[in-house]
This record gives structure tokens, sequence and C-alpha cells, in this order.
């Protein structure tokens, strides 16, 4: 069994001054005190394989800054807002939000990505409405496409079918609708 303690070597910070986000599939995430993110990951592949996406993906508006890396932790933007999910139940699913799903989606294949996949947890409704994606992993080599988990919990929170009409009215060319049936 690997020693993690080792991918907390060479940290930049004292951990005790930062604040614990949590825990995800690839490591753990921190709040720095410059209000910049410390994420510490299981592999030093997926730690460069994340960053690599960040970076290619610099200068979108819904994607992280990507600032330093090293073998297992990298340093990025924080992205505040309301997560997705929360923001659902709070305001309901709006004509405005699905407009910005589709601008997310539309950015994603601008930028190459053969996965556009939106997991609720990696998603966040920022002040103005726009939307950000904090964990683009494995964005380029898996072939998703179509945001399968995103509109499978739409359909548990029994949205998925204005979601779909909106969807339809607004961008009759990206027809998810096809995908429904799939959407367990």
């Amino acid at each position: 069994m690997k020693n993690l303690q080792d991918h907390y070597e060479g940290i930049p910070v004292d951990l005790r001054s930062c604040k614990y986000l949590g825990r995800g599939h690839s490591g753990q995430v921190y709040l720095m005190p410059d209000k910049k993110v410390l994420k510490v990951f299981n592999s030093s592949h997926s730690c460069k394989r994340e960053f690599d996406i960040l970076k290619s993906v610099e200068g979108s508006p819904h994607f992280p800054k990507a600032y330093e890396m090293d073998k297992y932790y990298m340093i990025r933007e924080y992205v505040g807002g309301t997560n997705v999910k929360d923001y659902l139940i709070r305001h309901g699913l709006s004509r405005s939000f699905v407009i910005r799903v589709i601008e997310l989606i539309d950015d994603m294949k601008k930028l190459g990505f053969t996965k556009l996949e939106m997991r609720f947890p990696h998603l966040f409704v920022q002040e103005d409405g726009s939307l950000m994606l904090i964990d683009p992993r494995k964005s380029y080599v898996q072939d998703i496409p179509y945001p399968k988990s995103f509109l499978r919990k739409l359909k548990k929170m029994g949205l998925l079918q204005e979601f779909i009409k909106i969807l339809n009215e607004e961008r009759p060319d990206m027809d998810f609708g096809v995908y429904s049936h799939r959407v367990i």
C-alpha cells in the first residue's frame, strides 16, 4: 500500500491554515488562505491529466484557472456559487438556466471535449447565472456525446421532460431527447 503522506510533501501551504472542502474520487480539496484551491491527488497521473485539461481550456468562462502543479497537487482558482442541485431545488428549472447549460455544452464541444458529462457535484451556478464546471477529468479520452449523469439527475428531480422541451425550443439541433430513453 502506498504512503499517501508522500503526496503532501512539498505543498506550499500549511494545511492547518486551509479549510477542508471535501474528498472526491481523485483526491482531497482545500481552500487556501489566499482563496485559491489546493487539490491533493491520489495519483500523479490524475494530477497531471486534470491540470493539463484546465490549462487547455484557459480563457473559457466555464472552467477554473489552473495556477501550478507538482507531482501530487494542483493549485487552481476557487469556484464559489451554488451547487446546481441546490440551485434547482431553490429556483426551479428556468429557460435562462437551460440556455446556460446549452452555452456550457457548446463551449465543451468547441474545446474539443468528447465527454460532454456534467455531474451535479461538479457544476456550480454563479451569482450572474453562469455555470462553472470544476472537474473536467477524462474530457478528451472518454466518448460520452450527451450529459448522461446531468440528465439522470434531472429525471430524478422530475425536471427532465421540461428541460428537453425547453432545449428543443431553443436548440432543436441539440436533441438530447433521443438519449432520454437511456437515462435511468
